[in-house]
């Protein structure tokens, strides 16, 4: 631990105030209280090693206020300072790193660090259900074995396959953990081609993945379809004892019926919680409660029935069913396409109409508001609060998907001259492959500036390096690693639910805004784009779908309802004094 550390952490202990504790941090860098943390987990780490587990406490607890804990501080750092700082060995003992409580709670088995690693990528492989009392220190296993990788010469493995061999599907499971039977695999399906088939695919499984090949260039649009055929496959074979394709249109018409009626209580398919494919809890539907209402409980459905798809939800799931069947039929696998004649459910038109599920300009300015409000040089969590701020910005300048905000980066933008000075625009690469220029707005660009110079980069993007992201995730030191798409929705909803709190707490109340605060996500930013371009600055259809990538314009004038209020108030005064 250097000088400056050893200052920082003598004057934590000794009470100084935090402006003074911040002025010992260079500009630029983490905040004192960010590092200050991290220097106690490392000391804490560093007892652990030494066997000096009653100094752990002093470390891993709130600050002492009396003069006897201070003592007892400066003189644990003194002695750990002057023990060399420990290095990681896959060999090593998991008590030599971790405290007592989490060294009991792993299997007797695991005794090295080696072994730690092959237990817990078993357990991300699904191979076994890790045990429920561990699952709240996953986060500092994980985070030890990404911390010390290089050291380790080993980078832990989120994603790995599985070792366990595949079972007779017998109850609801990931395709690739089981084995279909031959009767009921398709290889011999009532609706098969009599014709030879143009696709190297032997049963229906393979068939799917013939198909699905096809969407390899889009990893969203791949696991999407994917989950939707393997929730059908699991049906036919576990509801209905067929092949899928032995399915005939009556029962493509149950499984339709069966997704519009799937509620909470159908516990064998749905789960009401997130899970990790291959787990002993996961199911093919997860029903995400809704955020609460005031006065409601948040984490419950009152173990009523609750519908677990929306009609729209059902049709989507029909529609990538009957794309991936008639590709099949094309390619002589299949006869026929039996959800041909099954009709869509009915949904109504207010449920599609974007502007619902978008903010006015004048709501859209007090979300801004806020999230500038809550941006505080002083505050310790500046860099997050400033990076939301900047998101929102980002979002609402462009109307870009969660997936494309997440991936863009500098090498992106494009800068034309001309008559009117310096235009920006963005490439970005949207649904199904198809790639567009959106507008970068110049508001943007002098919000992008002011953010680039609070990091301490250049403002001058060509300085910049081309694969450096615009959203940038805080935990890579280097600036070179993208926020990803699931971590910029947990952003952006943390932020709509403080603001909700907060709007609720005080004596401004706005009922309509707090009930668009408690639905919103991500993507209602780009829907309130589109309705800001659409009807406050009657921006021409044309434009609005090239800039929001849409490939027809009939969806880009959902985003239109001036004609709807026009018609509104002329029909309203005709009424006046009646």
């Amino acid at each position: 631990m250097d000088l400056a550390d050893l200052s920082l952490l003598r004057g934590w202990i000794n009470h100084l105030e935090w402006t003074e504790l911040a002025e010992q941090v260079a500009d630029g860098s983490e905040s004192a209280a960010k590092r200050i943390k991290r220097l106690r987990r490392q000391l804490a780490v560093k007892a652990q090693f030494y066997g000096k587990t009653e100094q752990i406490a002093l470390w891993r607890g709130e600050r002492g206020s009396t003069e006897s804990w201070q003592r007892r501080c400066l003189t644990a750092l003194s002695t750990l300072n002057s023990l060399p700082d420990p290095v990681p060995d896959l060999a090593q003992d998991v008590t030599q790193w971790f405290a007592e409580s989490l060294s009991s709670a792993l299997p007797r088995q695991v005794k090295t660090l080696a072994q730690l690693v092959d237990w817990l990528e078993a357990g991300f492989a699904g191979d076994f259900t890790l045990p429920e009392k561990l699952k709240p220190e996953l986060n500092t296993l994980t985070r030890f074995f990404a911390e010390h990788a290089q050291v380790l010469g080993y980078s832990l493995n989120r994603k790995p396959a599985s070792t366990s061999l595949p079972v007779p599907l017998q109850q609801v499971a990931p395709l690739e953990r089981v084995i279909i039977p031959i009767e009921l695999n398709g290889e011999h399906g009532t609706n098969r081609s009599p014709q030879p088939c143009r696709i190297n695919a032997q049963h229906d499984l393979e068939a799917i993945h013939s198909w699905l090949a096809l969407k390899d260039g889009n990893a969203k649009t791949y696991t999407a379809y994917k989950k939707e055929l393997e929730r059908l496959l699991l049906w036919a074979v576990l509801d209905r004892r067929k092949a899928l394709s032995s399915l005939n249109t009556d029962d493509c018409k149950a499984y339709v019926h069966f997704l519009k009626t799937l509620s909470t209580t159908d516990s064998q398919w749905v789960t009401l919680a997130p899970a990790i494919k291959g787990q002993g809890s996961w199911k093919p539907f997860t029903y995400r409660i809704p955020k609460a209402q005031p006065g409601n409980a948040p984490d419950q459905t009152n173990g009523e029935a609750v519908l677990v798809l929306s009609p729209r939800s059902v049709n989507y799931a029909k529609s990538v069913i009957t794309s991936c069947l008639d590709w099949l039929v094309k390619q002589q696998y299949l006869q026929h396409n039996n959800f041909d004649g099954v009709a869509n459910i009915k949904v109504s038109q207010d449920k599609l109409q974007a502007s619902n599920r978008a903010f006015t300009l004048t709501q859209m300015q007090r979300v801004l508001a806020y999230a500038e409000a809550k941006v505080n040089l002083d505050s310790a969590s500046i860099l997050i609060d400033r990076r939301t701020c900047y998101i929102i910005k980002f979002a609402f300048s462009t109307g870009l998907r969660i997936h494309e905000l997440a991936a863009a980066s500098f090498g992106d933008i494009e800068c034309l001259e001309g008559e009117a000075g310096e235009q920006y625009f963005l490439k970005v690469v949207g649904k199904n492959s198809k790639e567009r220029k959106t507008s970068l707005p110049q508001l943007f660009m002098a919000e992008l500036h002011d953010y680039l110079k609070l990091r301490g980069l250049p403002s001058h993007i060509e300085f910049l390096p081309p694969q450096a992201p615009l959203i940038p995730s805080l935990r890579d030191k280097t600036g070179r690693k993208h926020l990803s798409p699931h971590g910029l929705h947990k952003i952006l909803a943390a932020f709509f639910d403080q603001m909700l709190h907060d709007l609720d707490t005080s004596d401004q109340a706005d009922p309509r805004l707090a009930t668009k605060l408690r639905k919103a996500s991500t993507h209602w930013l780009r829907h309130s784009y589109g309705s800001y371009l659409a009807n406050d600055r009657q921006v021409p259809l044309t434009y609005i779908r090239d800039e929001l990538g849409h490939a027809n314009i009939s969806t880009t004038s959902l985003y239109l309802n001036t004609d709807a209020k026009q018609r509104q108030k002329v029909v309203s005064e005709a009424f006046a004094g009646v």
